[in-house]
């Protein structure tokens, strides 16, 4: 075997190990490719380093004879190969396993040498392979230093420029990351502040709404039934089915809140115009056995009015506060009912204690029954009449004298005198004290023979009675007017009451206060009554509280 044939055995098994090293790192090429590169370059090193040692073929010997190449030629091919095989080695990411370490080549060589017998002109061709191969390398990179200086640094500037190009745009992406983030987390507030806000509006609005009453305009009356034992829940989970209330729950919370307990069973007129507190303070009342006629409206009757003063009261339904809203009753019906001899007759007959004493229509009274209806307020149904109205009236004034009855009688009176006195009582003080005092002033003047001397019972006489007339007025009352009801000139009690009293005016009529005073007079601008039992000191109360105040231009309160 030749020495070339030795130097390739040699190179391709260099070859292939450098091509099993480059493969794994030449990710780009194919593996074709690199074997087919690589066994070029290595057939083109072979073919210089036989050249230089002699052992070229006997043709590339003679063309290469020492005689006509020049002494510079080798050196320059091999800086040119070395020169081709850096850059090939730099662009293949600067790899540096093609020029190989000393002990790795020597080691290399001697697994060659191993696998074939021991040859000294083999032994000399490879020292002078690794020679020259050393030195080759050597001198090429020295060569190149200045040129790899020059990629080196282009290389570095260019990755300086790349990381920093790389940074800036890490830094960009945080702050575009970090500012969209921004965004989006102030975009969620904003969202669940605005459905937050609009939750607890609408929230509010809503438990506002279910407090309300069901219906403002619908005023119809149902008769609910509540059964014993059930709790605030379970009520209101009645009306609500009944259409009542709104909201069952709204109606339980409503009633804790506001500590409203004590609901009592029975049956109730509710209607669905009826706020909650309404409802609830009625259910505190109590209700009824059975079912009662709902309620319409109300009717009330101030105390101490007359009869004419009443009529125009009758049309007037206080249930609500329009004015608009009237009873189905009228003025006419009801003078109507309480002039009616039949109807009068009857109720003579209902309550014979009452009316023992009635006075008759001829005895100079305006009205038989006045005096005898009781000042209240009183509700009506739809069942209910004008004469049913005037009938509670009665019924109402006879159950308030059913305790006084056996004391007027006691004291040989009448009843149709106790409210004679009760309703002059009624106007001419304002206060309970006054008035028993005042009943028993009129006590006291009939009993020494005198006369009652009231204005009111003249100003009834005229019609003015209940009537705003000014203290000139009521100081120039025509006390010779020819009527029974003149107590100037009349003694007694007059044909009858005047007005129909209260039951405060009652009872100081039949409890009046121990007092031998003769003579009152009540001050103009503050009503309080002034008792005298001389009418000298009558007089000076008279020029003090009345006289002198109407001069001084002061008013009546």
């Amino acid at each position: 075997m030749t020495c070339q044939d030795w130097l390739d055995v040699i190179g391709k098994r260099k070859i292939v190990n450098l091509v099993e090293k480059d493969t794994k790192k030449f990710e780009r090429e194919t593996f074709k490719d690199k074997i087919l590169r690589q066994l070029e370059e290595a057939n083109r090193s072979l073919d210089d380093v036989a050249s230089e040692t002699g052992f070229a073929t006997p043709q590339k010997a003679a063309q290469d004879s020492p005689v006509t190449a020049k002494p510079s030629t080798f050196a320059e091919k091999l800086k040119e190969n070395q020169l081709i095989s850096a850059k090939q080695d730099e662009a293949a990411l600067f790899s540096a396993d093609v020029l190989v370490s000393d002990d790795q080549y020597q080691a290399e060589i001697a697994d060659d040498a191993i696998a074939v017998e021991d040859s000294q002109p083999l032994a000399a061709a490879v020292d002078a392979f690794k020679i020259r191969r050393h030195r080759t390398s050597k001198a090429a990179l020295e060569t190149d230093e200045s040129d790899s200086l020059g990629d080196t640094s282009e290389i570095k500037n260019l990755k300086r420029v790349t990381r920093q190009s790389h940074e800036n745009y890490t830094r960009s992406a945080k702050k575009k990351s970090k500012k969209t983030a921004g965004k989006i987390i102030a975009s969620v507030v904003l969202v669940l502040f605005i459905t937050g806000g609009a939750t607890a509006f609408f929230g509010i609005k809503y438990i506002k709404s279910e407090l309300q009453p069901y219906s403002l305009t619908d005023k119809t009356v149902k008769a609910i039934e509540i059964p014993a034992g059930v709790s605030s829940k379970e009520i209101g989970q009645i009306l609500e089915k009944k259409n009542i209330i709104k909201n069952a729950t709204a109606f339980q919370y409503y009633t804790k809140l506001n500590s409203l307990t004590g609901f009592k069973s029975g049956y109730y007129n509710l209607s669905p115009n009826m706020t909650l507190k309404q409802i609830a303070e009625t259910l505190q009342q109590g209700g009824t056995a059975k079912p009662v006629e709902p309620i319409l409206g109300k009717i009330t009757i101030p105390e101490g009015y007359t009869i004419d003063q009443m009529a125009d009261k009758m049309s007037d339904n206080v249930a609500t506060k329009s004015t608009k809203d009237k009873t189905p009753f009228t003025k006419e019906a009801f003078l109507k009912v309480v002039t009616d001899a039949a109807f009068i007759d009857k109720m003579k007959a209902t309550y014979p204690t009452l009316f023992a004493a009635l006075p008759d229509a001829a005895s100079g009274v305006k009205y038989q029954l006045e005096g005898y209806l009781f000042p209240a307020t009183y509700e009506y149904t739809k069942k209910s009449t004008m004469t049913t109205i005037v009938t509670q009236m009665i019924a109402a004034m006879d159950q308030n004298l059913q305790p006084y009855y056996d004391k007027i009688k006691a004291t040989h009176m009448t009843v149709n005198e106790v409210l004679s006195i009760a309703a002059l009582t009624e106007k001419e003080a304002n206060n309970d004290a006054d008035r028993r005092n005042v009943a028993q002033v009129f006590y006291n003047r009939m009993n020494v023979g005198m006369t009652l001397g009231s204005n009111i019972s003249i100003l009834y006489a005229e019609g003015k009675l209940g009537q705003k007339t000014t203290l000139a007025e009521d100081a120039a009352i025509d006390t010779l007017l020819d009527s029974p009801f003149n107590l100037y000139t009349h003694l007694g009690y007059g044909p009858g009451p005047v007005t129909n009293p209260s039951l405060s005016a009652i009872k100081a009529a039949v409890e009046p206060t121990d007092n031998n005073d003769l003579y009152f007079v009540a001050d103009v601008t503050t009503g309080k009554v002034y008792f005298s039992e001389t009418a000298q000191d009558h007089q000076a109360n008279v020029q003090k509280y009345v006289n002198d105040k109407l001069a001084a231009g002061e008013t009546h309160q």
